[in-house]
């Protein structure tokens, strides 16, 4: 299985929001590493705090202080679980409608960001779904990623057909650009069908679905 590194060019958008939840995460774990000098002090001078761009400071992210874990430990612990709950269901489907509720895939510091986000939004719901989707395909893409040398051929399989499945709307939306879908897709397809003749007519299949989303 070859591996496809996508370069994502309207995974700008994407890369920008990734480093916002870094920022932010580095800002915390600044602080819980320097909360027992703080103690009985006067409030620290903006110089020896880390700058955090503007974007990353809505009142969501002041907020997501109070549920974030207290230790450094906790937190990566948090990161972990969410990218193990996609390693044990690799097929999860996008979702539909509003994000009520945080999704077992989205670690809480990541769902405080993405909140933080979507609010600066004028469609905060559609956005949020939009966002929650776009984790659930990179989380699913670099476990596809990840196990090229894998003998699981059922969970890549599997990885492999729910990405085919969602590619077309990445598209859409933006996160791809069309000849970054089609060679994830040619990658795609290698795990998703063994036989080479099935394998021809199915890109056949994806290449309209994905004509489709590219003109819509």
């Amino acid at each position: 299985m070859a591996q496809v590194q996508v370069e994502r060019s309207a995974g700008k958008q994407w890369f920008a929001l990734l480093a916002l939840i870094g920022v932010a995460m580095a800002a915390v774990l600044w602080w819980w590493s320097h909360r027992d000098d703080a103690v009985g002090e006067p409030v620290a001078s903006s110089a020896s705090a880390p700058e955090i761009p503007a974007l990353a400071q809505p009142v969501a992210l002041v907020q997501s202080a109070a549920v974030l874990p207290s230790t450094e430990a906790g937190m990566l612990a948090q990161q972990l679980a969410a990218a193990q709950v996609v390693e044990r269901s690799p097929g999860v489907a996008p979702i539909k409608g509003p994000v009520t509720e945080r999704p077992e895939f989205v670690s809480e510091m990541e769902w405080q960001m993405l909140k933080g986000v979507a609010q600066q939004n004028a469609t905060p719901d559609a956005e949020l779904t939009r966002l929650v989707n776009k984790l659930r395909f990179m989380k699913q893409l670099e476990l596809w990623q990840s196990m090229e040398h894998s003998n699981d051929l059922a969970k890549r399989q599997v990885l492999a057909e729910q990405l085919l499945d969602d590619i077309p709307q990445r598209v859409a939306n933006a996160d791809l650009d069309k000849p970054e879908a089609q060679k994830l897709q040619a990658a795609l397809l290698k795990d998703a069908v063994s036989d080479e003749q099935a394998r021809k007519k199915r890109a056949e299949v994806e290449s309209r679905r994905l004509g489709a989303s590219a003109a819509s």
